[in-house]
């Protein structure tokens, strides 16, 4: 063999050996991190709750791609604030992770010496859903848009009362931060959850409430009560024909109920990308989508960076709110 055959040769095997090596490696960094016991998912409400359902569709299928099962734990108490701690005080390892709501960008500005700081203890990793809020009424009450609503309200200022599922929550937000919008007095009634508030708008015992999307969308179907606006940027899926706030002449009054997944922070960025990228895949699968989107619930499935940014404007946004309408949680 000549001497430049045996370089071709070498060479040859040179780029074979190093062909293999970008495989394995590529492999390596891929898997760099997976579990290695059971994670927790830790739901800080009671179980049969959106966040708890959420938390249960997700486990099994995120269980399945990660090799390790994934086990829902409800840990109540404190409106929330004790599962929460108990997510962001967890060994920043990975194997511990949970689920937040909406309420959770406003407890810093409602809350007394909350035991955690919501975004230097958290390392988010997705929102999961988002939800708009219907402003829905008795269809007996006599305002059928909300410019009769609005110019009721400024003929007789501070006695007309709507309902929301409690002080705090994305009912209230809504309310107040329409009221400042269109400089209008109404009367806010918190309830003890969302449902009672529906039962009394559809007995008439109150002519209205603020209730999110997917909880009052039956009652619309059935005709019991009857929506006018939705507190979304767009149009609801499910209800295309209702228009939404900035539509019916109201600005800044977009408002969700949203549900998202964090992590203690330090957790290694390697756990924080896998995590991230499974979860994407199990939120997009299309029977977790089309069974949201029949409750008019949208899948987001964002990035990280992306929601740890909407978290820290939603902490801004409701800070300004809850000083302006000075809402508190008594």
């Amino acid at each position: 063999m000549h001497l430049n055959e045996r370089k071709r040769g070498a060479g040859f095997w040179s780029a074979i050996a190093l062909g293999v090596a970008m495989v394995f490696s590529g492999t390596a960094v891929a898997q760099e991190w997976a579990p290695t016991k059971p994670l927790r998912l830790i739901v800080p409400y009671p179980a049969g709750g959106t966040s708890d359902t959420i938390a249960r569709l997700i486990a099994p299928e995120l269980g399945e791609a990660l090799g390790q099962p994934v086990v829902v734990e409800n840990k109540t108490g404190g409106g929330g604030v004790t599962g929460t701690e108990a997510i962001l005080r967890s060994p920043a390892d990975g194997h511990t992770f949970g689920i937040i709501a909406s309420s959770y960008a406003s407890a810093v500005n409602l809350v007394p010496d909350l035991p955690f700081d919501p975004i230097k203890d958290a390392q988010p990793l997705t929102m999961v859903t988002r939800v708009g809020v219907a402003l829905i009424t008795n269809p007996d009450f006599p305002a059928k848009t909300l410019q009769e609503l609005l110019a009721m309200a400024k003929e007789k200022p501070g006695t007309i009362p709507y309902g929301s599922a409690g002080n705090g929550l994305s009912g209230h937000f809504s309310g107040e931060a329409m009221k400042l919008s269109a400089n209008v007095d109404m009367v806010h009634v918190p309830y003890r959850g969302g449902a009672p508030g529906l039962n009394d708008v559809i007995a008439g015992q109150i002519p209205m409430m603020f209730n999110v999307i997917s909880s009052v969308k039956s009652s619309i179907d059935g005709g019991k009560v009857r929506p006018l606006v939705v507190t979304s940027a767009e149009r609801s899926k499910v209800l295309p024909d209702v228009p939404t706030m900035a539509e019916a002449g109201v600005e800044d009054v977009e408002i969700y109920e949203w549900y998202g997944l964090v992590a203690p922070a330090g957790i290694p960025p390697e756990a924080t990308k896998r995590l991230h990228a499974e979860l994407a895949k199990v939120l997009k699968q299309q029977a977790f989508v089309e069974r949201m989107d029949a409750q008019g619930v949208e899948v987001v499935a964002n990035s990280p960076e992306d929601f740890t940014a909407f978290i820290s404007g939603e902490i801004e946004r409701f800070g300004q709110l809850i000083k302006s309408a000075n809402i508190t949680l008594d």
